[in-house]
């Protein structure tokens, strides 16, 4: 029996001393005699209410309570302040409890949240664990268990009962209009973290289903809380129970995929036969009686394979190629534009021994099906328990896009057999697909672990079972699996145990005897750079666990999956987008010699920082000439004998051989290129137990870092120690972790390296004799102790990211140079660029810096414009410095009709240019920014703008302005315009919203500097909603409202209140109509149609019908100058 969530209302476990207490003790004391009567296993999980008021603190005392009187430690999931627990509940079901309001908390407001947690510290790592459950159990019944349900149609679905359009609060005060107007934009507008049109919520909804369709695991189904109804629904596979009416009811609907709804009390079962189906029962309570109400087959019994269709002999060998030969036949001018790669050798058969499993490495048996997010792979074990991964050598390019891409939205059937899906083919063929089998004999030359691969035809078979469904009848790559049960393996070094790379940081923090061989971990990484093998994540390694007679814990690197090995991305296009996009050019060729380390090494080189923070350039030199001391000639090309008789005398063999000696030849230069980049920014971590940390300012620019544990108050082991040096580095972050350290600075070295402290949990003890570029970053909201500073700068906050030890945190800086085109009527043909260039430091929000530079030259008017904008994180607590400035050249244009609705374009008369008024614009500002949770931000800016009109003949403005008799008006005026904007934006799907709003408001003022009179204050409000009319969501209403009120005088004819084609009057030219103030509302009716595949990508389209209807006014006058303006559109 699981409760799930808001177990007391209406704000969790108070304190003893507090006057609620004893409510909420009944709360849950009604809820523990039912768990006493209960003959079965009882689980507690929370939900947000049991969250509210004190955050943990309220969970904790809850957890405890229910604990003391249940006399079971094992009754609350997951762990307090965590967010996941797997249970085994047979061999055929497993129960995955997640805590969802984990999830959308305000991390910044619960300090002390993750702490307990070993692996999952940010919510991305909570999907990688979620994926690895749904992989892990994919041949069992899943249930998961969370508060929040991920489909409803009750009150945090947007679905209200009539009354609530009359009394929009719990006091029945009645509100109508008001009502209508709350649940309008409660419903569209995901203002509360607790609906599920709630951008977060969503964000949790998409990623968490998206893992489940995409998972292999076919039979998962998920209960929830949170309302206070009874449902069943499933959506597009996703089985969903909601059963939150124990004690309360609600309103629920039949919509949007709903199978059944009841707004009276009850509770759900699920009930998982032996055959492997499920049920989901439903019942209440009627005249004292339970009473069974609904029941519906939730998962059907799995289907198996039938193996009398398999033949009952094999031969020994197969030939077989990766591709058909129709896909690697392809055009000179493809090849120059997507390169030659390795594509001929996907299309070459070789004669492969066959792999029978049964028989093969003295018996197999299938675990269950794996891969990551391109390779196909089965896990296999022997009768000794040694597993094996057996993946195929064609990948999966729909995998691929679905892992990678589209995270939050289920794409794979809408891309399979497309051209994008044909690219993604061809893409792959980069990678050397038989590399692999060259690596045991160059890896073993220079005292690098690996693992030992074999190629193999693997054909359909009874000892694949249901897994002949989708395996089979094609080329495969035997390898082992690093795990405990190869301990004897030679070629991993003979260990005690082997750890997966999250271990291995749980275990560093853990205690100071575990430390990683970092000249082996360095070597490994050098021998990346030396093959080419760009893909080098955490999930790539494992490490051999060596335990010495000292008690130290030794962990040596195994590097794994070497399918990038001698990538070679040539041709036109990857040329061009490394010169354009930064991160592509991490998509290198392999030459004789690496170009640009630090993209090479993306992958990885967060790990670089972590794995190897002791040693210095003479650690990387030294292991870079045994490399080229130990790795021969006659060894490599020897190494290169181990592919497939076919592949081998292929001319790209040679090239690769000829390249690698080359490569062998210059990797110190390869190695201090990438030091150089590495030691720039330098990361050290203490413990979570007691440590001292002493910064020392010694001789030359250098600064020594120690840290030691903290035993009794003394110096102890040392866990960290290095030398930096001020000419090659920039910044030091030490994150202390957790427990009570101690943090010392002393020396009066010159040149000091900017040094950050980040101190971690509990009470941190600082004592610094000279504090000058040292930074500490400790929680506000806790104790900490500051005997001396001497210059250091302090900031203290709760935020959850600054006080993080995340080893994946993303320090890299970027640019992107993106091209664009454009046309409208007014500008005709648009040509333009932009570049950004992103800086992610220390300090981020989300970024450190951000440079937003846009050019644009349009053909219509000869005119151009260019644009910049820097945000600049951390001015002060979660607020951003904006600088921006603009130029636009004197043939830019406006466009000016005059003022009112009466005025009139002459365009049939005279031409386009005729309106148009040439404005010469140059300004620069300076602002802030505020982003705030779900969508919203606040920005308030100041600008000095300089303007100047341009006189031109034949022209509406000078006819309108003599230039003779008005020369003034044609010289430019500098003004100053500060303004403030807030913007709240949510949709269910940007590019084709079924629900959503949007809210954006301007208030601001305008002086001119030479004459304060020429001023005005404005007001642009601008309201606008998505709301879908049908249960099967594709016809929808898009409403929008608009406007600007100008209050002040003399102000110009640019900063008057406009409507056009931009803004409010689709149809007409841009700045159609002018006047003091104006208002535009505009409704739409859309149809979308069901989404259908094409040669390239799935598409969607749609048709709308729709009006605008607006006008402006002038003066204080309401009812002069002309009528409403209507446009009827259609699309």
């Amino acid at each position: 029996m699981i409760f799930l969530g808001d177990n007391i209302y209406p704000v969790g476990m108070p304190d003893k001393d507090d006057s609620f207490r004893s409510l909420a003790e009944n709360h849950l004391n009604a809820q523990i005699a039912v768990a006493q009567a209960f003959d079965g296993k009882t689980i507690f999980i929370p939900g947000n209410h049991d969250w509210y008021d004190q955050g943990l603190k309220n969970v904790e005392r809850e957890k405890d309570y229910i604990e003391k009187a249940l006399k079971d430690k094992n009754i609350w999931e997951p762990k307090v302040g965590c967010p996941l627990e797997s249970i085994e509940i047979s061999d055929d079901v497993q129960l995955i409890i997640l805590d969802s309001q984990w999830y959308l908390a305000q991390w910044d407001k619960h300090p002390t949240i993750n702490d307990d947690c070993d692996q999952i510290k940010t919510r991305e790592q909570l999907f990688l664990e979620i994926e690895g459950e749904f992989k892990k159990n994919q041949d069992k019944v899943i249930l998961v268990a969370m508060h929040h349900p991920l489909y409803t149609n009750g009150v945090h679905g947007g679905q209200y009962a009539a009354t609530k359009h009359l009394f929009p609060t719990q006091r029945n005060i009645p509100l109508p209009l008001i009502a209508s107007l709350v649940n309008q934009v409660r419903t569209s507008g995901g203002i509360s973290s607790q609906d599920k049109q709630n951008e977060r919520y969503q964000e949790m909804v998409n990623r968490v289903t998206t893992l489940a369709r995409s998972s292999q695991a076919a039979r998962i189904i998920f209960a929830s809380g949170h309302e206070h109804t009874l449902q069943y629904i499933e959506n597009d596979g996703i089985r969903q129970i909601v059963s939150g009416s124990g004690s309360k009811q609600s309103y629920a609907t039949l919509s949007n995929d709903g199978l059944f709804a009841y707004g009276g009390k009850g509770f759900a079962r699920f009930d998982i036969l032996k055959d492997g189906s499920g049920w989901v029962r439903y019942y209440t309570l009627r005249n004292g009686k339970v009473e069974l109400i609904y029941t519906v087959q939730a998962i059907e019994k799995p289907k198996e394979f039938d193996i009398k269709q398999l033949p009952s002999s094999y031969p020994a060998f197969a030939k077989a190629s990766i591709y058909e030969t129709e896909r690697t036949d392809v055009s000179g001018f493809y090849e120059s534009v997507w390169g030659n790669k390795y594509r001929d050798l996907y299309g070459i058969e070789v004669n492969a021994k066959v792999a029978l499993l049964d028989t093969l490495y003295g018996g197999l048996e299938v675990v269950r099906a794996g891969g990551g997010h391109q390779t196909r792979a089965l896990r296999l074990k022997d009768k000794d328990g040694k597993e094996y991964n057996i993946r195929a050598l064609k990948k999966s390019a729909v995998q691929f896009l679905q892992t990678t891409v589209f995270k939050e939205n289920q794409v794979v059937e809408g891309f399979e057999n497309t051209t994008t899906e044909d690219l993604l083919f061809d893409f792959y063929t980069a990678a050397h697909p038989y590399a692999a089998l060259t690596i045991p004999d160059l890896a073993s030359a220079v005292g690098v672990y690996h693992t030992n691969p074999e190629v193999f035809y693997l054909p359909k078979q009874q000892a694949l079972g249901k897994y002949n469904n989708d395996y089979g009848d094609e080329l495969y790559l035997l390898v082992e699996r690093p795990e405990e049960n190869h301990k004897d393996l030679l070629s991993f070094g003979k260990p005690d145990d082997i750890e997966s790379t999250a271990d291995v940081f749980e275990r560093l923090r853990r205690d100071e005897k575990y430390k990683i061989d970092e000249p082996h971990y360095i070597k490994a990484r050098i021998f990346d750079m030396l093959i080419g093998d760009w893909d080098r994540h955490q999930d790539q390694w494992r490490w051999s666990e060596f335990e010495l007679e000292d008690g130290t814990h030794l962990f040596r690197a195994i590097p794994r999956d070497r399918d990038q090995v001698y990538s070679n991305f040539d041709g036109a296009l990857f040329a061009t987008l490394r010169t354009m996009i930064g991160i592509t050019n991490q998509f290198a060729t392999y030459d004789e010699q690496l170009t640009d380390v630090k993209w090479f090494n993306t992958a990885a080189n967060y790990l670089d920082r972590a794995l190897a923070q002791n040693s210095d350039r003479f650690v990387w030199e030294s292991q870079a000439r045994y490399i080229q001391e130990n790795l021969t000639d006659e060894q490599i090309e020897n190494a290169f004998k181990n592919l497939p008789a076919e592949i081998y005398p292929h001319e790209s063999t040679q090239v690769i051989v000829e390249n690698m000696k080359k490569r062998r030849d210059n990797l110190l230069e390869t190695v201090n290129d990438y030091y150089d980049y590495l030691a720039s920014l330098a990361i050290m971590t203490g413990t979570d137990k007691d440590d001292i940390i002493e910064i020392n300012r010694i001789e030359d620019g250098k600064t020594e870092v120690t840290i030691y544990r903290n035993k009794d108050g003394e110096k102890a082991d040392i866990v960290a120690q290095r030398v930096f040096d001020s000419k090659d580095t920039n910044e030091i972050w030490i994150y202390a972790l957790d427990d009570d350290d101690i943090i010392k600075a002393m020396g009066t070295g010159k040149n000091k390296i900017k040094v950050r402290v980040i101190g971690g949990q509990n009470n941190d003890i600082y004592d610094l004799e000279e504090g000058k570029a040292i930074s500490i970053y400790d929680h506000k909201s806790k104790d900490n102790t500051f005997k001396a500073k001497n210059g250091a700068r302090v900031r203290l906050s709760d935020n959850y990211d600054t006080n993080l030890y995340n080893p994946r945190k993303n320090i890299l800086t970027s640019n992107a140079l993106t091209p664009a085109i454009g046309f409208n009527p007014d500008d005709g043909f648009k040509l333009g660029i932009q570049n950004v260039y992103t800086v992610n430091g220390f300090n981020r929000n989300p970024h450190t810096r951000v440079h937003k530079i846009t050019a644009g030259y349009y053909f219509a008017t000869n005119g151009y414009d260019i644009n910049y904008t820097g945000e600049f994180a951390g001015v002060f607590n979660g607020v951003n410095l904006l600088v921006n400035g603009r130029f636009a050249g004197p043939t830019f244009t406006e466009n000016f009709f005059g003022i009112g609705n009466d005025s009139e374009n002459l365009q049939d008369d005279f031409d386009f240019d005729y309106n148009r008024v040439r404005i010469s614009e140059a300004t620069v500002g300076l602002g802030i920014k505020y982003n705030g949770e779900y969508g919203s931000n606040l920005t308030i800016l100041s600008n000095l703008q300089g303007i100047e009109v341009e006189e031109g003949n034949e022209r509406f403005i000078t006819d309108l302005i003599d230039p003779e008799t008005n020369p003034d008006f044609y010289e430019r005026k500098w003004y100053v315009d500060t303004k403030a904007t807030y913007n709240y934006e949510s949709y269910d799907n940007k590019l084709n919203p079924t629900r959503g709003m949007i809210f954006e408001t301007t208030i601001g003022g305008t002086i001119a500097t030479e004459d304060v009179d020429q001023s005005l204050l404005y007001f642009k409000p601008k309201l606008g909603f998505y709301n879908a009319i049908s249960r099967n969501r594709k016809w929808v209403i898009k409403s929008t409202i608009l406007g600007q009120i100008n209050v002040g005088n003399n102000y110009q004819f640019f900063q008057l209140a406009e409507l056009g084609q931009n803004n409010g009057l689709r149809g007409y030219r841009t700045q159609r109509f002018s006047g003091q103030r104006s208002f535009a509302a505009s409704g739409d009716l859309r149809y979308s149609f069901n989404e259908f595949k094409t040669g390239l990508i799935p598409l969607q389209m749609g048709i709308f019908a729709g009006a605008d209807v607006g006008r402006v006014w002038l003066m204080e006058s309401l009812v002069i100058n002309g009528t409403m303006i209507l446009v009827v559109v259609f699309g």
